[in-house]
């Protein structure tokens, strides 16, 4: 299946087809999600739907939209971020007719990383949009963005996609375990060739490590995995969580493909102990940024992790 398929089935879609449909569509939009990706792809098909009226994906309005030509769909930032220049010229063209429909859609990527100063100058546009004109804004985090711009967009909480639906776009089933139903994480996993290799040195940590003198090997595991050093902590984190599933009877809700491994020491490892080192996992995330040997940052984690598991059997 396709993801646009995927997305026109969604309730969020169904909804603002609606609206579409009974001419109450905002002109400002605000679609919010951790996967970029997939907020990326959302804004294409409505945009779709705002000029064609009902993303089909087959007339010339919606094809030259799916592959980024449309004369009259403009996307942003042009590089990392929305600068003032951007916003500038978002306001500049949206007083120029369209060329090739009838209406014009600016998509706006990632607005919450963009300056104060390129939100502020979108405000004109947000508060008395030209005829016809539409923005399409996406964020992961809706905090991030100015009060005045949230105010003025109709604001849209994308579901993340069930497990079916994840599956139908990427086959390897550790990169969709470890994406939580976001399909462009899970797409960019899948890429990753040592993706396997990652997973089982983070898992050995909690798995195989069973005394102070293996600490050096465990480390340069997860030092030598060629990524960064935040998937390893997350694959451990997610271990720990199944493991307490495991340990307290939700066996059916484990979402790594690691059940047997875990299930095999589980018996080592008390609630208390899990949550314990889950706190370091965190503590290890949040503080990463600041440890200037991050060797030795790794040694004494993991020497925390056995310490843990000694003092709370």
């Amino acid at each position: 299946m396709r993801l646009f398929d995927i997305i026109k089935k969604t309730k969020d879609f169904a909804i603002l087809e609606k609206e579409n449909q009974n001419s109450s569509l905002n002109k400002a939009i605000l679609l919010q999600t951790k996967d970029n990706f997939y907020a990326g792809e959302f804004a294409k098909v409505l945009a779709m739907l705002i000029l064609d009226g009902k993303a089909c994906l087959e007339c010339e309005n919606c094809q030259k939209i799916a592959s980024g030509s449309h004369p009259d769909v403009k996307k942003y930032p042009q590089k990392d971020k929305l600068l003032v220049s951007d916003s500038e010229e978002i306001v500049a063209e949206s007083f120029i007719k369209p060329i090739f429909a009838d209406k014009k859609v600016f998509i706006i990527e990632n607005i919450d990383v963009s300056t104060d100063a390129a939100q502020n100058k979108l405000l004109k546009t947000l508060e008395e949009p030209t005829k016809n004109v539409y923005l399409i804004l996406t964020c992961a985090n809706i905090e991030m963005v100015l009060p005045t711009i949230r105010s003025r967009c109709s604001k849209v909480m994308l579901e993340k996609l069930d497990g079916k639906s994840v599956a139908s776009l990427v086959d390897d089933p550790l990169a969709r375990s470890l994406s939580d139903g976001l399909v462009g994480k899970a797409m960019a996993l899948s890429k990753l060739r040592n993706l396997e290799e990652v997973a089982e040195n983070a898992i050995s940590v909690l798995c195989d490590m069973k005394h102070s003198k293996n600490v050096l090997a465990f480390s340069k595991k997860l030092l030598d995995n060629k990524g960064d050093i935040s998937l390893s902590f997350e694959i451990i984190s997610l271990a720990i969580e199944d493991l307490i599933k495991l340990k307290t009877g939700k066996e059916e809700i484990v979402r790594l493909p690691f059940k047997s491994r875990l299930k095999s020491v589980m018996g080592e490892y008390s609630v208390r102990a899990l949550c314990e080192i889950a706190f370091l996992v965190e503590k290890f995330s949040r503080e990463k940024a600041f440890n200037t040997n991050p060797t030795l940052a790794i040694e004494n984690f993991l020497l925390n992790i056995l310490e843990v598991k000694y003092l709370c059997k």
